[in-house]
């Protein structure tokens, strides 16, 4: 008799009934070893982050702490916690990779982290916290700002970085600022996933009583993609005029990117659905996008198209903001879709002039590809 295939459902249905709510409700309520089921789970959590395997961990339970438990219930455990957020891996530092992007780029580019991973959540977390560096550089001499004001680009990856922002924020008392004040740097992009838009960012820092500081935001309220004859027209009404004039406040710029040849790119996706502003942007050699504005291997492109993303700043306001003494953070991590590095997207940002970016934030893989044929 032939084996049936086990399928995804079958498995999750199977993972529900182990765990089913009897269970959790019981234990929850109930005191083993003189400890409740929030002190009995940080002690397997604890063991599980050190290496130990569940039949290893109810032997330690029993033995050092006098709870026995039956054998699948370490596997329940660390799953309750895991599905809460409650344990994260933190990838490491690629010192190597790092050391040689600093020695290639020394002339110019003021700080760069590699992440050994493949993920881009790793990527994001290790970017907000050069982030809140900046931030505390900014608070301290030579600028001594009381207001830093940050703007952030949208998409899945920002959206990341400004979760694990937040984060920081919230556990982060010193050398900060008096406030913090948050501006959407271009419109939603992606109707099917509104968190995208840099405007829903800033939810994660409202009504935290986490964040000791202040915290203010200016949105931009636009249509995403627009016609380029109706851009400026746009940028003067009420609204979205006083959104472009607060650009002039901006001390650091955050933003992502993508590969043009990556079918998940948002900027390939709705430039699209304009034959005449895709075939521009291919003859112009694009190969990807900054803050959802095309790039080519030698810099912005400049050939105008018939649609393009309503952004605050342009590419080329890039040079002058960062000899202002002001910054702009890469965070360059795979695809959210495919999981593919940005190599392509490296190579120009980081050979192009003049320069666009002060910081960058990376994965070890689109590093790598960066050296590829040395």
């Amino acid at each position: 008799m032939a084996r049936r295939m086990r399928r995804s459902a079958d498995i999750q249905q199977k993972y529900a009934q182990a765990t089913a709510s009897p269970y959790r409700r019981r234990r929850l309520k109930e005191m083993r070893g003189g400890m409740d089921f929030m002190e009995i789970l940080a002690l397997v959590c604890k063991y599980f982050c050190q290496g130990h395997t569940a039949p290893e961990i109810k032997e330690i339970m029993h033995d050092r702490h006098k709870i026995d438990m039956p054998r699948e219930e370490p596997y329940q455990l660390v799953a309750h916690a895991a599905a809460r957020g409650w344990l994260r891996f933190v990838a490491p530092h690629e010192y190597a990779l790092r050391e040689r992007i600093k020695r290639q780029c020394s002339a110019w580019l003021q700080d760069v982290d590699v992440v050994h991973t493949s993920v881009f959540e790793d990527v994001a977390m290790h970017g907000a916290e050069m982030l809140m560096e900046l931030v505390q550089r900014h608070h301290l001499p030579p600028y001594s700002k009381d207001v830093v004001h940050i703007g952030f680009a949208g998409g899945h990856a920002m959206r990341m970085t400004a979760q694990a922002f937040a984060r920081i924020l919230g556990q982060t008392t010193d050398n900060l600022p008096k406030a913090v004040v948050f501006h959407a740097l271009v419109a939603g992009f992606d109707v099917q996933d509104p968190t995208t838009d840099p405007n829903a960012f800033f939810t994660y820092f409202v009504s935290d009583p986490a964040i000791q500081i202040h915290t203010g935001f200016v949105g931009l309220h636009a249509p995403a993609v627009v016609h380029t004859r109706q851009f400026a027209e746009l940028q003067d009404l009420d609204g979205i005029r006083e959104t472009y004039a607060s650009s002039m406040d901006l001390d650091i710029i955050v933003t992502s990117g993508s590969c043009w040849s990556d079918p998940h790119s948002m900027l390939r996706k709705y430039m699209s659905r304009s034959e005449k502003s895709f075939a521009t942007l291919q003859r112009a050699g694009c190969i990807g996008d900054m803050l959802w504005r095309p790039i080519s291997a030698d810099g912005p492109i400049s050939d105008e198209t018939e649609i393009r993303a309503m952004t605050l700043l342009e590419l080329t306001d890039l040079p002058k903001f960062i000899q202002q003494g002001k910054h702009v953070l890469l965070v360059l991590g795979p695809c959210m879709g495919c999981n593919q590095p940005k190599t392509r997207t490296l190579e120009a940002v980081t050979t192009m002039q003049p320069h666009l970016i002060t910081h960058l934030v990376l994965d070890s893989r689109t590093a790598r590809g960066l050296f590829k044929t040395e």
